[in-house]
């Protein structure tokens, strides 16, 4: 073993210690036991079906989207924002992200997504279920009570490890280039498929060396990730237009919008 698997190694051991010490809050919480008990009483939703992630990346204005209608879909984040959000009506929505609890992000996107979709069910972390501004939406509210044994996957790994629990035949993904960290370092081009996230303007060096530790983290785990998938017989698809995710399968199912556009103007000609 070179030095460097070496120190990937000591980090895996690092992280994995740490995430164990934050499950003992759960044993300890039995408001969280109740939830984690309830959540289970709900029969798995996947079963013979195949569920579509869209994820944020600039690449989704890429690809046409309007074909996944009335397909299972899960949408992310600032997700919503798409212009054809309303009318996928997606049925799963995710949250996890920090930014949520500390008001950097408004619970009130929660009010904007149910209103363009009423029936999308809103996913997000366990350790949130104790927490007042989330008490209005409870009907409306499911907790994501699993995670992969991976700590570094962010929202895309709360859908993976939903999807996997949900025992969806296949799953696929797409708006993922793996990208982001670039565009936001050299501030050229959007991050995301709708701009970019003004709470990530202004970065000093110092932030930036975090960021790339945590992005060489978040590949590493997409690649132990894609292993676990493979042991485990888990269909997991990268349907992105390009991207850096070279260690899952993957397939061309989305028409590329330019396509479909030169379609249009042929048929507008016959």
């Amino acid at each position: 073993m070179n030095f460097w698997n070496l120190m990937i190694l000591k980090d895996d051991f690092i992280l994995s210690f740490i995430e164990f010490c934050r499950s003992i809050k759960t044993i300890f919480s039995l408001s969280r036991l109740r939830t984690i008990r309830k959540m289970r009483l709900i029969p798995k939703e996947g079963i013979n079906d195949n569920l579509y992630i869209i994820l944020n990346a600039p690449s989704l204005k890429t690809q046409d989207l309007s074909v996944l209608k009335g397909k299972t879909l899960m949408f992310v984040n600032r997700g919503f924002k798409h212009p054809l959000y309303s009318e996928l009506s997606p049925k799963y929505h995710v949250f996890v992200d920090s930014k949520m609890i500390k008001g950097v992000w408004p619970v009130s996107w929660i009010d904007e997504i149910l209103k363009m979709s009423p029936q999308t069910k809103i996913l997000l972390p366990l350790e949130w279920a104790n927490n007042p501004k989330f008490k209005p939406y409870n009907k409306h509210i499911y907790w994501l009570t699993w995670k992969l044994p991976f700590h570094n996957l962010g929202v895309s790994g709360a859908c993976f490890s939903f999807g996997i629990q949900q025992c969806f035949k296949c799953i696929y993904f797409t708006g993922f280039d793996a990208t982001g960290i670039a565009y936001e370092m050299i501030q050229s081009s959007d991050s995301h498929f709708y701009g970019n996230d003004k709470e990530l303007e202004g970065k000093k060096s110092d932030q930036y060396v975090i960021d790339l530790l945590m992005h060489s983290r978040h590949l590493h785990d997409l690649n132990r990730l894609s292993i676990y998938c493979q042991r485990k017989n888990i269909e997991l698809i990268n349907i992105t237009n390009g991207g850096l995710l070279d260690m899952f399968n993957r397939e061309q199912i989305l028409p590329i919008l330019k396509t479909v556009n030169e379609n249009h103007s042929l048929h507008s000609q016959h």
